[in-house]
């Protein structure tokens, strides 16, 4: 069973009824504790484990909730998670993408003493924890003009490539998300380079369906990239690099500056691609923990070059603000805020 680090964001963590906001992601799971005062959710401490060592995600949820219980006298009655893959219908089931777990909310019920437990498309939980982060945390990239009331869009890569759109309700007064599995989409190559990496990775990996975004812009498309830059340049590749490592060589490894620069194209084109599927006038929101670790490839030339790409709607996309997320935390906002607007609990 997977093993738990947490982060306390204040002095004291007052004991009594709190409620649960989680992600659980293809790397990460994320557990946030909100205690609720007014009708204002404040995130006193978090919990977090490697999704890969969860092997049963409803004994997971037994362990964590006891030791929150004893660690701080927690209890938990209503919880939301953000899971990474298509949920149904219902909101009561989910087959994370990248993971062998379910999460099922009939099991979580069963057997944890939760009265609610609702489970939500993760980036459509990001597009309700928007509102929630600080304006700090929202960095800018790309200037443009906010439409009011125009749909906005989020985009995000990590273990895999999420996407939400979110549209104006005049009738609630807000933003609403919809769910996304855009990112399984096919690539759009526009070079021969570009060509020659698609060619590659079907090769390598025995690959008999179409390449997609997430295949290249995720941790594991950075790897790929790495790789196939290696191959080119004839020098061995070094698995166990991880992406993080790949990009904070590129300014004295060759094939870390070519991945970086193919990289930076295939994002932005991306991007591109969802501003025009969305039509995102109130702005593009860029998530997730390799967009938060790396914002200056965001405002590179070459980003913002490829991103308005594109003849007949360059003006339009000029004028879509392009913002980086910068608040890790915005994902187990947008899980304990569900609870609350959707009022999928009876509280």
């Amino acid at each position: 069973m997977s093993q738990f680090r947490k982060v306390v964001y204040s002095r004291d963590v007052p004991p009594g009824d709190y409620v649960l906001g989680a992600d659980i992601g293809g790397t990460n799971s994320n557990f946030g504790f909100f205690q609720v005062i007014n009708s204002t959710r404040i995130l006193r401490v978090s919990w977090h484990c490697k999704s890969q060592e969860i092997t049963d995600f409803t004994q997971l949820m037994i362990t964590l909730l006891e030791q929150v219980r004893q660690a701080y006298g927690i209890r938990i009655a209503y919880a939301c998670f953000g899971a990474a893959g298509v949920v149904t219908p219902e909101q009561d089931f989910c087959k994370p993408t990248n993971l062998a777990i379910t999460i099922s909310s009939s099991a979580l019920l069963r057997q944890t003493g939760l009265k609610c437990a609702p489970i939500v498309n993760d980036f459509a939980v990001i597009g309700y924890g928007l509102s929630s982060v600080a304006p700090e945390d929202l960095v800018l990239v790309h200037d443009g003009v906010e439409y009011t009331k125009g749909n906005k869009a989020v985009l995000g890569a990590g273990t895999g490539l999420g996407k939400s759109i979110l549209w104006w309700s005049d009738e609630r007064s807000r933003y609403m998300p919809v769910a996304s599995e855009g990112g399984h989409a096919d690539c759009a190559v526009q070079s021969n380079l570009e060509l020659e990496i698609i060619e590659f990775i079907k090769q390598e990996e025995a690959r008999e369906c179409a390449i997609s975004w997430e295949d290249v812009l995720s941790g594991y498309g950075i790897q790929r990239l790495y790789r196939f830059f290696s191959l080119q340049n004839g020098m061995r590749d070094n698995k166990n690099m991880l992406p993080d490592e790949i990009f904070a060589r590129r300014n004295d490894d060759k094939r870390a500056q070519q991945t970086f620069q193919v990289y930076t194209t295939l994002y932005a084109r991306c991007a591109k691609n969802f501003a025009l599927d969305a039509l995102c006038l109130a702005g593009l929101y860029i998530a997730g923990g390799i967009a938060a670790k790396n914002v200056p490839l965001f405002e590179l030339e070459a980003f913002s070059k490829e991103f308005v790409n594109c003849g007949k709607q360059a003006a339009l996309l000029t004028n879509i603000p392009i913002w980086v997320i910068a608040d890790y935390n915005v994902s187990l906002y947008g899980a304990a805020e569900y609870l609350f607007m959707e009022r999928k609990c009876h509280f």
